[in-house]
C-alpha cells in the first residue's frame, strides 16, 4: 500500500549540504515531509521525543550523516539501534565517501543502506526518488 507522505528525518550538519536535500526532496515524485537536525545528539533528542521535541513525529527514514560535530553517525546509529523504541527505524547512511572500509562498517553497524552523495540537484533528486519508490512501494517499512 503506498502511503501518502513520506516523513525524513534528515541528520545533517553542513548547511549546504541540508539545503540541496531538501531541494532534491521538494522536487521529487512522491509526497515527503523532512525535518532536518544539526547534529547526532538533535537527532536522538528528536527520535525520543525529548524536550523541545515532544511533538516530533516518528520518521519512517532517517538519512543519517557519518561526520558529524562530537557524536559521529555510526555512534548515532548505535544508540537507535540499542534503544528499542528506536530500533525498527529505517537508517540510510548518507555520505560523500565511497572508501569500501566505511561502507563496511556502517554496514557493520546495523545500517539498513549506505549511499554516497551524488553532486548536483539533478542527480541527488533522482537518488531520492528511487530511495523513495523503494520505501513506498517495494518494501513494508513500520
Amino acid at each position: 500500500m503506498h502511503r501518502t507522505r513520506l516523513r525524513i528525518l534528515l541528520v545533517e550538519d553542513a548547511e549546504f549540504e541540508a539545503e540541496i536535500t531538501k531541494r532534491a526532496l521538494a522536487s521529487c515524485d512522491f509526497e515527503n515531509a523532512m525535518t532536518r537536525v544539526a547534529s547526532g545528539e538533535e537527532a536522538l533528542s528528536y527520535l525520543r521525543r525529548e524536550p523541545g521535541f515532544e511533538d516530533a513525529e516518528m520518521p519512517h527514514l532517517v538519512l543519517l550523516d557519518l561526520n558529524l560535530p562530537m557524536m559521529g553517525g555510526r555512534e548515532v546509529l548505535s544508540e537507535i539501534r540499542r534503544d528499542p523504541s528506536l530500533a525498527h527505524l529505517f537508517v540510510i547512511i548518507c555520505s560523500a565517501s565511497d572508501e569500501p572500509s566505511e561502507v563496511t562498517k556502517a554496514y557493520q553497524a546495523t545500517a539498513n543502506a549506505y549511499i554516497t552523495k551524488p553532486l548536483g540537484l539533478g542527480p541527488l533528486r533522482e537518488m531520492m526518488n528511487k530511495v523513495g519508490d523503494f520505501l513506498l512501494n517495494v518494501i513494508k517499512i513500520p
